[in-house]
C-alpha cells in the first residue's frame, strides 16, 4: 500500500479520540448517562482508532503478499466489496447475461479495481458487473487490485475511462460520465477530456450536446439510456436552440413509444407545422342500381377508386372506362396543342 493511502487513512483516524474527548467535555453533565462515563467513551473511541490502524496494516500485508506471488492481485471476499452510488455504468440485461456466462466457464481476465474503506471492506472502483456476475454464480471471492493512490475524484475518473471503451456503453451514459468529470474538475476543458479519453474532441462536443435537451427528454433518457445516440441528440439539441423545444419533446416521446425511429424523430422535430399543407379530405359517393349499390366511388387527390359488387361487373366496365379515358386523353392533348400554338 502506498504511503499516500496510509497517510489519508491515518489522517481520518488520528483525531478520533481527540474529537471524542472534546465532545465529552462540551456535553452538559446531565446529558451523559452515568453508565457512559468519559473514560469509557474515550476507551471505546481509542479502540475504534486502533482497529482502523490494524485494518490499514492488514491491507498493506495483503498487497505485499499479492505482489510477492507475482500476480499483483489478491482474492477478496465478495462480502467485503461495496458499491459507491453513481459509479456503476449501464449494461443491458443481454450483455450482462453474456458476461456472466463467459465468467462461468472462463477465468477472470481483468481484476476488479478497489479502494479500501476506513470503516472496513473495499469500495469498487471498476468491475461492478464482474462482481455481480460472481455473486450470481455463487462464487465467494474475486481477484482484485488496489487502486491505492487515487482520490475519490480520481477513482471516479478512472472508473469512467475504464468503462468508456466498452461497446455496450450508450452515448447518453458516456455523456453522464463526461458531465460528472466536468463537475469534479471544473477547470478541465473538453479538449483535455478528449485527450484523456483517447477520442476526438468533436466526439466529446457531440456528447455534451445532450446538455441542451429539455428536461422531459433527459427524463426519458434516464429511463432508457439507449433511446437515442449522440448524432440524434446533437441534431435535436440544435433544434432546441432555434426555439422548437416543444416539438423536440413530442418527437422524443414518439420515439420512446416506438412510433418513430431516430431518423424519423429528427425529421418530425425539424418540420414546421405551419408550413405543412393540409391533406385534402377524400370524397366518396355511391352509384345506385335500384335500392342496391352498383358501385362505390372514392377520390383522394389524384386517385379515383371504383369498387363493384362483383368481379364480372368490374371487368365489363373496364372496357368502357378505357374508351372514356382514351377520349379524355385525346381531348386534353388537343387543348394543350391549341394553347401552345397561340
Amino acid at each position: 500500500m502506498s504511503s499516500k493511502l496510509k497517510e489519508r487513512l491515518m489522517a481520518r483516524t488520528a483525531g478520533v479520540a481527540d474529537r471524542a474527548e472534546s465532545a465529552a467535555a462540551a456535553r452538559p453533565p446531565e446529558a451523559t448517562p452515568r453508565a457512559a462515563t468519559m473514560p469509557a467513551q474515550l476507551g471505546a473511541f481509542r479502540l475504534e482508532a486502533r482497529e482502523y490502524q490494524e485494518r490499514i496494516q492488514q491491507l498493506q500485508t495483503e498487497l505485499e503478499e499479492a505482489k510477492r506471488s507475482g500476480k499483483g492481485s489478491m482474492k477478496v471476499p465478495l462480502t467485503d466489496l461495496h458499491e459507491v452510488p453513481g459509479r456503476r455504468r449501464y449494461k443491458s440485461p443481454e450483455a450482462f447475461a453474456e458476461l456472466r456466462e463467459n465468467l462461468r466457464h472462463n477465468k477472470l481476465a481483468t481484476p476488479v479495481g478497489i479502494r479500501p474503506r476506513v470503516e472496513g471492506g473495499f469500495e469498487i472502483v471498476s468491475g461492478h458487473w464482474r462482481t455481480d456476475s460472481y455473486r450470481e454464480l455463487g462464487r465467494l471471492e474475486i481477484d482484485c487490485v488496489l487502486d491505492d493512490d487515487s482520490s475519490e475524484d480520481e477513482a471516479a475518473l478512472s472508473a469512467f475511462y475504464a468503462n468508456l471503451l466498452q461497446s455496450d456503453l450508450t452515448d447518453y451514459e458516456k455523456y453522464l460520465g463526461f458531465k460528472d468529470i466536468r463537475q469534479r474538475f471544473p477547470d478541465m476543458t473538453q479538449a483535455k477530456m478528449a485527450e484523456q479519453a483517447g477520442v476526438n474532441e468533436s466526439v466529446v462536443s457531440a456528447l455534451m450536446a445532450f446538455d441542451d435537451l429539455p428536461a422531459e427528454v433527459l427524463a426519458l433518457l434516464n429511463e432508457k439510456p439507449a433511446l437515442m445516440g449522440a448524432t440524434s441528440g446533437y441534431a435535436l439539441a440544435r433544434l432546441v436552440r432555434t426555439g422548437t423545444a416543444d416539438r423536440v419533446v413530442l418527437a422524443a416521446q414518439r420515439l420512446a413509444n416506438k412510433e418513430l425511429d431516430e431518423t424519423q424523430a429528427v425529421k418530425f422535430a425539424s418540420a414546421d407545422p405551419a408550413k405543412q399543407k393540409a391533406t385534402p379530405a377524400a370524397t366518396s359517393f355511391k352509384v345506385k342500381a335500384g335500392r342496391g349499390t352498383y358501385c362505390d366511388v372514392r377520390q383522394a387527390k389524384n386517385v379515383v377508386r371504383l369498387e363493384f359488387q362483383s368481379e364480372a361487373e368490374a371487368q365489363a366496365v373496364q372496357s368502357a372506362l378505357k374508351e372514356v379515358l382514351e377520349q379524355r386523353a385525346a381531348a386534353t392533348q388537343a387543348e394543350q396543342t391549341e394553347v401552345s400554338e397561340k
